[in-house]
């Protein structure tokens, strides 16, 4: 027996204090909530937990920016669908002037109405915008970069309404006029053939004349419509047997509207959208005539045409729309999987704790009974001086 190092006591206080230290953290859990309040719970656990918790946040600000980037294209569409309302009246009107009974003075009444709504088209294209941005002004549109004609004059290109999204690619159009009024161009993009048009009854006298190749129809076998506006008087002043060759480049957009639609930094979580211009001149309606039946049945077929294009582009959007909500059903779905597998590193499980809460409880009171009998011990040596 001996009292100067009281080995018992010592092995009882030991005890207490790894109880007191199980009964700290499991209370910490307790108040929390979390299996893990400080590094020194669980290192690893902790640093992964830490990563998920940032991916989370992107993958919410992900859902924001897919559900801005959806208003956007609704706004989008809005406008597109205010110009078909408007072209579609176009198309009544030169159906109205196509009729015999029309006299020329209403002709030109209808001619008017119709310049009012091609201003009105073109008043929608600087206007219709989101957030300061003004969608269908071309802005986030691909371009015709370069172009040089055979004959100064005798023709320019644009691109339709509905080739926001054209990509770079070398195009050249030739135009045979002849004097009995038909003009035929034909659009090829190498070797290839897209599609053929034929015009009739242009005067050689009138000052401009359009074509517009519509992609995806009978006219284009291609992916892009093109407009082009020509000078009959003078491509038939050069000769009857020659074409004038105009070519020319179309340049991708290179301001593309970027939607960051996840956590990520790489093509897989961001989607462009480029969207044309959606002018008069890029509807091929610019020069559109309703005076002179003839004129007015021309102008049927390019307010059809200019439809086409209209509904081409729409349905690039609702493409767009799909893709849209389909990566954020994804986004939504990884976000619950994440914090399921968040929730198993950092979330206590309560009634484990519970129970190790009531069984640390117990073993801090016999702790402290032990540690009081072993510190009375020493004082049995009092009985052998007795």
């Amino acid at each position: 027996m001996i009292i100067n190092t009281n080995v018992s006591a010592l092995f009882a206080e030991n005890a207490l204090n790894n109880t007191t230290n199980s009964l700290t953290n499991l209370e910490q859990e307790m108040s929390t909530g979390y299996q893990i309040n400080s590094p020194g719970n669980n290192p690893a656990g902790l640093a992964i937990s830490t990563l998920m918790s940032g991916e989370l946040g992107g993958i919410n600000a992900a859902v924001s920016n897919a559900n801005q980037a959806l208003n956007l294209l609704d706004t989008a569409n809005g406008g597109i669908q205010n110009d078909v309302q408007i072209v579609t009246q176009i198309q009544q009107l030169a159906t109205q002037a196509s009729n015999s009974t029309e006299t020329t003075q209403d002709q030109q009444d209808l001619q008017s109405q119709i310049n009012s709504l091609l201003s009105q088209l073109d008043s929608n294209a600087q206007s219709v915008n989101y957030n300061n941005k003004v969608l269908l002004h071309g802005s986030y549109g691909a371009t015709i970069s370069s172009s040089t004609s055979s004959m100064t004059g005798a023709a320019t290109v644009s691109l339709g309404a509905d080739s926001g999204n054209a990509a770079t690619s070398q195009f050249s159009i030739s135009i045979q006029y002849s004097t009995s009024g038909l003009a035929t161009l034909s659009l090829t993009n190498g070797s290839q053939t897209l599609g053929t048009i034929s015009l009739s009854n242009i005067a050689s006298t009138a000052t401009t004349a359009t074509a517009q190749f519509v992609a995806g129809t009978g006219n284009d076998s291609g992916t892009t419509s093109f407009v082009v506006n020509f000078n009959p008087s003078v491509i038939a002043a050069s000769t009857t047997a020659t074409s004038v060759a105009l070519s020319f480049s179309v340049a991708s957009a290179s301001n593309a509207l970027t939607f960051q639609v996840g956590p990520n930094n790489n093509p897989a979580n961001q989607v462009q959208t480029q969207l044309g211009s959606f002018t008069s001149l890029s509807l091929g309606l610019s020069n559109i005539n309703v005076v002179g039946t003839t004129n007015a049945q021309n102008a049927i077929t390019q307010s059809n045409n200019a439809l086409s294009m209209l509904t081409n582009a729409q349905g690039q959007i609702g493409a767009q729309q799909d893709q849209l909500n389909y990566t954020i059903q994804n986004l939504n779905t990884e976000n619950t999987n994440l914090q399921a597998a968040k929730s198993t590193i950092m979330d206590a499980n309560m009634s484990q704790v519970m129970s190790n809460f009531s069984r640390e409880q117990i073993l801090q009171q016999t702790g402290l009974q032990a540690l009081s009998s072993a510190n009375s011990l020493p004082g049995l040596v009092l009985k052998l001086l007795g």
